[in-house]
């Protein structure tokens, strides 16, 4: 899975939060993990996406993608 940046710089702007400091304020986590996220060192977890959807108010599919792995899932891991 991973952040349609593009989309969330969007909807982001147009809530008025212009920084990563205002997203991360916003969503209820760190600056860092915001700034992680946004730069793809880090994939969204439960949390971030959970709060993402729910205090700014939009449809997983605006702003997450699932992507395809052709690499098998390890023993007992959920997709």
């Amino acid at each position: 899975m991973r952040i349609r940046v593009d989309a969330l710089d969007k909807i982001a702007t147009g809530q008025g939060l212009r920084t990563r400091y205002a997203i991360a304020k916003r969503l209820g986590v760190s600056q860092s993990t915001v700034g992680r996220v946004l730069d793809g060192e880090q994939l969204p977890g439960n949390p971030f996406i959970a709060a993402t959807l729910s205090t700014l108010a939009v449809q997983f599919d605006e702003v997450f993608e699932i992507e395809d792995s052709d690499e098998p899932l390890a023993h007992g891991a959920v997709a």
